[in-house]
């Protein structure tokens, strides 16, 4: 794999993780202050996650979003 692919599948991977809690918190009636307080993430840190300013999301921020929102990490991070 090259560092070309690799940088591909990291992008994919995040959009899938912001697709997936967008269309996740939507369905669920749930707004993006209600998902900060639940997964335990600062509301900043989420909208930052959320609009894509920030790449980097630890493995604590994944497992809250997937508990808040009762789905699988898998879930989170699948392309729908």
């Amino acid at each position: 794999m090259t560092m070309q692919d690799r940088v591909n599948q990291n992008a994919d991977i995040y959009g899938n993780l912001v697709k997936q809690v967008s269309e996740m918190t939507k369905v669920r009636g749930m707004s993006q202050p209600d998902l900060a307080i639940k997964s335990g993430i600062a509301e900043e840190r989420l909208t930052s996650i959320l609009r894509g300013q920030s790449r980097e999301v630890t493995l604590r921020e994944l497992v809250g979003l997937s508990l808040s929102l009762g789905v699988s990490l898998a879930a989170l991070l699948a392309d729908s």
